[in-house]
């Protein structure tokens, strides 16, 4: 015997090991089987109430949130608030060094009177450039001087009237830059332009703030913490579900499972999109903080409620899952070769929703309308009625026991 034959005998001598061992594991599966009896697991259709629910993350915050800055470049030399600080409309909150400032108030005061100066000094020549000019037309009228001085006295009188009109221009001017000087050296006081609570505090004694570009903030006040707002981000695909005014839950991991409540007020119309291409919608979320617990940046766990129902039939989302099978028994003394003989168990197909009632023993098909869904019960609009036995799963129990 060739080393190729042996081989090949040690091949079929494997193969021939590995079906009896199938065959064994096949006869104790049916054989176990066939020692267990199929019980269902039921329930009845009861009456309950269900919500239908998007469930999104959001951030707590103040309804409205001011920022308080100045308009000028100086070096904060006093600052009268600190963090949660509560501060009313028109209170002082902060000064800036205001040498500068007071600087130009008096330069523009001393440029305004020399404007002054200027016309009371050409309104003098004017009366006397028309007193002149009236003086030579009666001469003139009588021939007793010549036209000439008559013109002379003409040209005088009307520089002295546009000397008169650009002095008048000049205090205008220097009233002006005057006012501006004012209301810069008015920014160097910084004011609370509305009552509310600082939630933050940007700038120390001492520091130097510049006003070049853009203006450097001072504090951020919050309005009325009273009144919060739950910033909501929404996929693309829930918010057609989102309508003004529905009603909102959350949570927040300060408090728990407390649930706080709110309405929505607004879905913002500017669309986001993240890393993954997701789109998302802002969604406004309303919240009452009359005991004060909580806090602008806290992350909330939020619920929108869709749609509610009250006293309506139940089931619970397990029976639709289950479909019956149709075992098919094998006879283990079948050729192993016949390709029925370990005939797998068929589910039946479905095209509607469906539930299976147990009655007397019996597996009986109902096809029902279903309602709204909260992810654990759904409603039966119609198929069934209460107290009927569905079924929402089996177990297998040994027999006699």
């Amino acid at each position: 015997m060739n080393f190729k034959f042996k081989k090949i005998l040690q091949y079929k001598k494997m193969v021939l090991g590995l079906v009896v061992i199938l065959l064994g594991g096949g006869y104790f599966f049916i054989t176990k089987i066939s020692e267990e009896e199929i019980h269902y697991k039921t329930t009845q259709v009861s009456r309950g109430n269900i919500r239908s629910v998007i469930q999104a993350n959001g951030s707590l915050d103040a309804v409205e949130t001011v920022d308080v800055g100045t308009q000028i470049s100086g070096t904060v030399t006093k600052i009268y608030i600190n963090y949660n600080s509560s501060v009313k409309q028109g209170q002082l909150i902060a000064e800036i060094d205001s040498s500068t400032q007071e600087t130009e108030v008096t330069q523009a005061e001393a440029s305004l009177l020399t404007a002054k100066a200027d016309l009371m000094n050409y309104t003098a020549l004017l009366a006397k450039a028309g007193k002149d000019l009236e003086r030579t037309q009666k001469l003139a009228a009588k021939d007793l001087i010549a036209k000439t001085e008559v013109d002379a006295n003409e040209s005088a009188y009307l520089t002295a009237q546009a000397q008169v009109v650009a002095a008048e221009a000049r205090i205008k001017q220097s009233e002006a830059v005057l006012t501006r000087a004012k209301i810069n050296l008015g920014y160097t006081k910084i004011y609370s332009p509305v009552d509310g609570v600082v939630v933050a505090k940007l700038v120390e004694q001492g520091q130097t703030v510049a006003a070049s570009y853009s203006t450097p903030s001072i504090a951020k006040i919050a309005r009325d913490l009273k009144q919060m707002r739950v910033e909501v981000n929404v996929d693309e695909a829930d918010i057609g579900g989102i309508k003004q005014g529905q009603k909102a839950e959350f949570t927040v991991d300060a408090y728990g499972e407390k649930k706080f409540f709110g309405e929505v007020t607004q879905i913002r119309l500017s669309p986001k999109t993240n890393n993954n291409n997701v789109v998302t919608y802002a969604v406004i979320v309303g919240v009452s903080n009359d005991n004060g617990i909580l806090l602008p940046g806290m992350t909330a766990k939020v619920s929108l409620i869709v749609q509610q129902k009250n006293d309506i039939l139940i089931v619970p989302n397990s029976a639709f899952r289950f479909k019956p099978v149709d075992p098919k028994p094998v006879d283990p003394t079948t050729d192993v070769g016949d390709e029925n003989s370990f005939s797998q168990p068929t589910v039946a197909a479905v095209a509607t929703p469906t539930l299976y009632t147990l009655e007397n023993k019996t597996i009986v098909k109902k096809e029902v309308v279903k309602g709204i869904t909260d992810g654990q019960n759904t409603e039966i609009l119609s198929g069934l009625n209460e107290g009927a036995t569905v079924i929402t799963g089996i177990f297998m129990e040994k027999e006699g026991n």
